[in-house]
């Protein structure tokens, strides 16, 4: 399966993109005074994504820019300040910030302006009133056209406002040079009625907007400044007769300032063949342009996979999409369902609704728990329930382990999902999960030698990296679980296992999953090569760290190659002792699986804390992921004692993308709803983990309302 094109790493000047999902500069009006407010770090911060690229609303140069209520700017020592957590915020997700600088023009009123003085223009033409969604009208006072000696002031307001974006720590400047704001005014024929050398020839209406951009490169450098245009529209009255022309030249003279990027608007959509479709007139645009281009207009996932995929793109801009999406990049990753935006709130000045309420997929992840309740190694029809109780709408899920062959088990009762039986029993129980709007990946796991020769076929040894036995285990009920001797797998032998693995993909597909995680964790057979502790051969599966960690990415290999990486998880525990399984360099073994999983572009690591130490008289998780979460590029997973407080602070922090919980969501089925209303939480019941009644410790725990 092909990478999502949305999803693919691009290389943006000297910034390294993760995804080509771009936030759109979206006036929020939410600016008190024009100064950017606390809230807005939480807005951003919300669509901040390790790599993603972030355009900051529309943001006034100067006193005179305003044309709507509580829009932002940053002419003064008090926006820049306003702006430097906002934009640290950003950063602290290891997000890309630019600053959408711009004047409004004659888009404004007196009330708008210093002293109530007239809008300034290219024009002194007056846009008639115009209705606005809401059916409310709006009113424009007539404005001033600017005289030939005042541009260059406004030229350098731009260049200060660009530095001063910098200074509030913005990677670089959008120049606003659309929808019919100053700077356009004077770019099209319809609103530019000038006989200077500001007006008349298209040479000469690109004069302003080309001052403008040559100022700010020598400012701030051409490598971070980009410039939105929008020749086909015909926003508040600013048109022109011929747009394709006026593309053209401005693209063609933007590669003389080798500015970073060019952001550029399609046409309106029109209706074919009986739905909205987008025009896509912006090649010649694109081809002539030399730096990154950058679509927006009426995206949606399928449409930006396309014109990426077809080169037509680099990036794609999402507008309300990203509104109501916080986690667009994410959702479209998933093809997840989206959020609706509420039109109706675009431009009120609640600090939260319709701001930062817009919900995200679940951030509260379903653990894969080992129940023992798949009699025979088939998953039953009280899976269906088990599964279902516990997913939402966009929620993620894990099932428990599932074995890759009848090798693989070390267990009574785990599922399978080796034969074509096991694959129509998980059938239904898919279903059910995706019928409640779930997303759903299957664990797929062999043990090595966690297992005895009764769980083995033919009763045989139980196959390993070594031939090390493990010592018995005493287990939280009292009992003594006793293991094997295993075998240790032949060189030869290890692609055979690599391809059961690909196969169990391969069938957990067809059988209706979302994608698959490998077990790489809690001492079972990939663990089992990659530790040194358990690892004691002398081919090219064992003694160096490479060696030891080939085995694992083999099998990412091969899956990746079966399913699709946008399909493949892995589950890494590097701290854990699991199993008498331990390294001797935890940190280096987790960094180096990391990095080599990246050259695969898998979806997610989830990875295992380490053991809770008492610290000041309680436990405490040791939070030791950071280097691995920094160093990974896909979306990262955390799991490891987990409670609702410390879940939120990792996901604040950037921490972590996502947090897995286990015996919490099996004693709440609910548990995403509990967190989200603080609600009090059922307590498991740890000697109903591991029997094999289908009701009790499985499907009985009781949600909120039955509870309260």
């Amino acid at each position: 399966m092909e990478p999502i094109p949305l999803m693919t790493p691009y290389k943006m000047g000297k910034f390294d993109l993760s995804h080509r999902v771009v936030l759109a500069p979206l006036t929020r009006q939410r600016s008190y005074g024009n100064v950017p407010q606390p809230h807005a770090i939480l807005y951003y911060s919300q669509r901040a994504t390790k790599g993603g690229f972030l355009i900051a609303e529309a943001t006034g140069v100067s006193d005179t820019a305003q044309g709507y209520t509580h829009t932002p700017g940053i002419w003064t020592k008090e926006q820049v300040e306003a702006w430097k957590p906002i934009v640290g915020a950003v950063h602290k997700k290891g997000g890309i910030f630019f600053c959408q600088i711009w004047h409004a023009g004659r888009v404004s009123n007196y009330d708008y302006q210093p002293n109530g003085q007239a809008p300034i223009s290219s024009t002194d033409k007056q846009i008639p009133p115009q209705t606005l969604p809401d059916g409310s009208v709006s009113e424009h006072s007539p404005p001033r056209m600017l005289r030939t000696d005042e541009i260059p002031d406004i030229v350098n307001d731009f260049r200060l406002a660009a530095r001063n974006a910098i200074e509030a720590g913005f990677d670089g400047v959008e120049i606003h040079g659309a929808y019919g704001y100053l700077i356009e005014q004077f770019l099209k024929d319809s609103s530019n009625n000038r006989t200077d050398k500001y007006g008349g020839s298209l040479e000469n209406r690109c004069r302003f907007a080309l001052e403008i951009v040559e100022a700010i490169s020598n400012e701030i450098g051409p490598d971070r400044v980009g410039i939105r245009l929008s020749p086909f529209t015909d926003y508040m009255e600013c048109f022109d007769s011929d747009p394709e022309t006026l593309g053209m030249y401005m693209v063609q003279s933007l590669n003389k300032f080798n500015i970073l990027y060019c952001d550029m608007i399609e046409p309106r959509m029109a209706i074919v063949e009986g739905r909205y479709q987008i025009p896509h007139r912006l090649s010649s645009m694109r081809k002539a342009f030399n730096g990154t281009f950058l679509a927006a207009g009426g995206y949606d996932r399928e449409e930006g996979n396309k014109v990426v995929a077809e080169g037509y793109t680099d990036l794609v801009v999402y507008g309300r999409l990203f509104l109501a999406n916080p986690d667009l990049p994410r959702r479209f990753e998933l093809n997840a369902p989206l959020n609706k935006y509420n039109r109706s709130t675009f431009y009120t000045s609640d600090p939260v609704e319709g701001y930062t309420d817009y919900p995200f997929l679940e951030e509260v992840v379903l653990a894969p728990l080992t129940r023992q309740r798949s009699y025979g190694n088939v998953p039953q029809p009280h899976a269906i329930l088990y599964y279902s109780q516990r997913a939402t709408k966009g929620g993620l899920l894990i099932t428990e382990a599932t074995g890759v062959s009848d090798t693989a088990q070390g267990y009574t009762d785990t599922p399978g999902i080796w034969t074509k039986e096991h694959v129509e029993a998980w059938k239904p129980i898919v279903d059910a999960v995706h019928k409640k709007g779930g997303i759903f990946f299957c664990q797929i796991w062999h043990v090595g030698r966690v297992s005895n020769y009764d769980y083995q076929p033919n009763g045989q040894a139980p196959i390993s990296s070594t031939d090390k036995q493990i010592p018995p285990q005493k287990q939280h009920d009292g009992t003594v679980s006793v293991y094997s001797q295993p075998r240790m797998l032949t060189t030869d032998e290890i692609p055979d296992i690599v391809n059961d693995f690909r196969l169990a993909a391969r069938n957990a597909i067809e059988a209706g999953f979302d994608g698959v995680e490998i077990h790489g964790a809690h001492g079972y057979l990939i663990e089992q090569f990659m530790k040194d502790s358990s690892n004691s051969r002398t081919d090219k599966y064992g003694g160096s760290l490479e060696n030891r960690c080939r085995f694992a990415l083999e099998i990412v290999e091969a899956i990746s190659n079966e399913i699709g990486p946008d399909r493949v998880g892995i589950r890494l525990s590097p701290f854990t002792d699991y199993m008498e399984c331990f390294d001797s360099d935890p940190e280096t073994l987790g960094m180096y699986m990391v990095q080599s999983l990246n050259k695969f572009n898998i979806l997610y690591c989830h990875m295992i804390e380490p053991r809770m130490a008492i610290v000041e008289g309680r436990y405490q998780i040791p939070h030791r992921l950071s280097p691995m979460r920094k160093a990974f590029n896909g979306t990262f997973l955390a799991a490891g004692g987990y409670n609702k407080e410390e879940g939120n602070k990792v996901v604040a922090e950037g921490y972590t993308d996502l947090v897995v919980y286990g015996r919490l969501f099996l004693a709440n089925p609910d548990l995403p709803r509990r967190f989200e209303l603080n609600a009090p939480l059922n307590k498991y019941n740890r000697l109903t983990f591991y029997t094999s009644d289908p009701v009790e410790g499985y499907t009985d725990y009781p949600f909120l309302e039955e509870s309260t």
